[in-house]
């Protein structure tokens, strides 16, 4: 009994010791109830270390510099402004400062900068190093090119690569021109509507987003174009066609019938074409939305549409495209007092092509989550790369 009682003491302050621990826990970290849940914390990108050359070094008597003790005014006001203009999103901040610093600050000087990302309803402001490039520039005649991306939805993004600047190789500039060309000729397929790819945008069956050429079509209707869930077809206002597709459109009080006029089109356009040894499944990188101009070339070529006429009746499913009746599977309707037709029957008539993206989406976003929904998705023959649009469209869409 005697060697019983002094390990039953040691007993009892050690069970005193773990309950004062875990109340000390609880009044740091709040309390723990069945609707409490972890905070949201950004995840740190990391590269991998060949994305970062070899550096000249630090210039004689330079040091690093100390980190700073808290965010500037600039980057204050910005947050604050944030937190004003979106009190629905977020309600807070906090600050950080980048520790550990990289391997790639003992080969180059470098200074602080500061940058904020959301993640949940918390500001997270945090400054970080980059190259100073000037200052290598100065001291050393060398010139480096960095890159980084901004603004991913909780993610820390640090500096993605440090390259030595060189001078672009024939082949290169070969390739840089094709590029902007190329990027040229796709804006111009669809003049004043901006590019957009889509992959921001999701719709509902009542406001279907739709996209000519890589133009934002649907935010000039003063309809919302929206999913007939009797046919399951989509229905436009009159006025996209008019107005973005190049008819003309009469109306018919009387008959409640539409006119619609397409005249023949004759251009002049650039063409992309695979260079040899690829095909156009290869020109499409799956995380981007342009081609890789080092895999095709251009080609001018001419492209002519025919002059086609269709007269839509409201309501009735056969239309009269040229003179002959076709039967139809959305005959036009009346909705919020707009004439809405239906997109694929007329656009397919006119040569384009037409992709549909319904509930799931297909674009994969800088955070993993997923994006396009709901959208439609057109190319005419004036595209430069209507034979082949888009990776994410041939295989991920609905072709009808």
């Amino acid at each position: 009994m005697g060697e019983w009682e002094p390990m039953k003491g040691d007993h009892t302050r050690r069970a005193r010791w773990l309950a004062w621990l875990m109340l000390a826990a609880l009044l740091v970290h709040g309390p723990v109830g069945a609707g409490a849940e972890e905070p949201l914390q950004p995840e740190v990108a990391e590269y991998p270390a060949e994305n970062y050359e070899p550096g000249p070094g630090w210039p004689e008597g330079w040091t690093p510099p100390p980190p700073p003790e808290g965010m500037s005014e600039q980057m204050r006001a910005e947050v604050e402004k944030v937190l004003a203009d979106h009190p629905d999103m977020y309600d807070r901040y906090d600050w950080w400062v980048w520790d550990p610093l990289p391997a790639w600050t003992q080969e180059y000087p470098w200074y602080w900068e500061e940058d904020w990302v959301g993640c949940g309803t918390t500001l997270h402001v945090y400054a970080y190093p980059t190259p100073d490039t000037q200052l290598i520039t100065r001291v050393f005649g060398r010139s480096f090119v960095v890159s980084r991306l901004h603004m991913a939805k909780c993610r820390y993004e640090p500096i993605k690569s440090i390259t030595a600047a060189r001078e672009l190789s024939e082949e290169e500039k070969l390739a840089e021109g094709r590029g902007i060309e190329y990027e040229y000729w796709m804006d111009k397929s669809h003049p004043g509507l901006g590019r957009d790819y889509g992959y921001r945008h999701n719709g509902s069956p009542d406001e279907i987003f739709v996209f000519l050429n890589f133009g934002n079509a649907s935010s000039q209707f003063d309809t919302p174009a929206y999913l007939d869930t009797t046919v399951n077809r989509v229905r436009v206002p009159i006025r996209f066609i008019s107005e973005m597709m190049g008819a003309d459109v009469a109306w018919d009080q009387d008959g409640r019938r539409v006119t619609i006029h397409f005249p023949a089109v004759t251009r002049e356009v650039m063409k992309v074409v695979p260079a040899p040894g690829y095909d156009y499944p290869d020109l499409i990188h799956p995380e981007s939305y342009l081609p890789d101009p080092y895999r095709y070339v251009l080609e001018r070529i001419t492209v002519s549409t025919a002059e086609r006429t269709f007269v839509l009746t409201i309501d009735h499913p056969v239309a009269v495209v040229d003179g002959q009746e076709v039967p139809l599977d959305a005959p036009p309707v009346i909705r919020n007092d707009r004439t809405m037709v239906p997109l694929r029957f007329i656009a397919e008539q006119m040569g384009a092509k037409v992709y549909w993206v319904g509930a799931q989406p297909i674009y994969r976003l800088d955070d993993g989550t997923m994006s396009g929904r709901y959208q439609v998705h057109i190319f005419t023959p004036f595209f430069p790369l209507y034979e082949y649009p888009s990776w994410y469209l041939e295989n991920r869409a609905v072709r009808y």
